[in-house]
């Protein structure tokens, strides 16, 4: 039998569980499409100068959004020059596909590409490179 403590404990996990459903700890630069599916509608679109042979072979999201740019230097500019080969366009572009596709339908919707740059901005988008 639980006593009248414990429903009281129950009672205020179940409100701060309550309070903290709806808040959005990702920043201004974010609002929620669905229940779980951030949205980036940032204007931080400013170019990290993502050079070489295969920067004009990257995905649009990838090579025009400033959370793409960072995720290729971060992830494939092995020698940190701030250039990429075309290899790497393309490693970068079925990363970043198979990634953000959250049915697995291999087809990108904008949903799913604004929820993938959500992701990344979050996680890359609050370091200095």
């Amino acid at each position: 039998m639980i006593g009248r403590s414990g429903c009281c404990v129950a009672g205020a996990l179940l409100l701060s569980a309550c309070a903290t459903a709806g808040s959005n700890d990702l920043g201004p630069e974010y609002r929620y499409a669905g229940p779980d599916t951030p949205t980036y509608v940032g204007d931080r679109y400013d170019p990290e100068d993502v050079g070489g042979q295969g920067a004009q072979h990257l995905d649009p999201w990838l090579s025009g959004t400033l959370p793409g740019q960072q995720l290729v230097l971060a992830r494939f500019d092995r020698n940190y020059d701030g250039r990429i080969g075309w290899d790497r366009a393309g490693e970068a572009n079925r990363w970043f596909r198979r990634f953000a596709d959250r049915n697995r339908d291999m087809r990108l919707t904008d949903r799913e590409i604004n929820r993938g740059l959500a992701v990344i901005d979050r996680e890359l988008g609050r370091r200095d490179f």
